[in-house]
């Protein structure tokens, strides 16, 4: 239904369905299993973002995070192994497929915003199947919900920028790191937490 919202022809639709399906399905095959992601330092490898380009070739890795406004000389790429996958699929998966499986992710990133109907379609796979939800939520607390999401970032920056001056915003962020290290070492002398916990 997201793929005909996103103007899928009716005579193309079950071939976007399955090359959607197609490359979901690779790319959980190539990504790692939850058991393995619960290891935050098996999870975290910094690397330096001027070789990304020449291990992925295909990827485009420095212009990625140029564009996201990232202009750290390292990055941590936590599965080399999922890049190095999506790196060959970028070379070798028509590129009809990845315009599906793209349109397909933008709109369901999207549904929930634009007009009813993409709210309906939305709200029956996430809302009702997912979270098991019997109605939607008022449109007044969707809005409200969005509007925070997508200004909490921006608002809590002109807080800072106002209220936190440069020798606050340092004994803030110095407390910040105390905070998580004393819950981490909480955390390691907790008895009933064991390694598997």
């Amino acid at each position: 239904k997201l793929l005909t919202l996103a103007g899928s022809q009716p005579a193309q639709l079950q071939a976007d369905v399955q090359s959607v399906i197609d490359l979901e399905t690779r790319i959980a095959q190539a990504s790692r299993p939850p058991s393995l992601l619960r290891d935050p330092h098996a999870n975290y490898a910094l690397v330096p973002v001027a070789g990304l380009d020449k291990q992925y070739r295909n990827l485009q890795l420095a212009a990625f995070l140029q564009a996201q406004g990232v202009a750290d000389d390292n990055v941590s790429l936590a599965d080399p192994r999922l890049f190095a996958q999506l790196d060959a699929m970028v070379g070798g998966i028509k590129t009809a497929q990845w315009k599906a499986y793209l349109r397909y992710q933008v709109a369901a990133a999207m549904a929930p915003y634009p007009s009813k109907a993409w709210r309906d379609v939305d709200f029956a796979c996430r809302g009702n199947v997912l979270r098991g939800e019997a109605a939607p939520a008022p449109r007044r607390e969707q809005v409200l919900a969005a509007m925070n999401l997508a200004a909490g970032p921006m608002i809590g920056r002109e807080y800072v920028a106002r209220y936190l001056p440069g020798p606050s915003l340092a004994k803030a962020q110095e407390i910040a790191v105390q905070v998580r290290d004393a819950l981490g070492r909480g955390i390691d002398r907790a008895a009933w937490m064991s390694p598997v916990t």
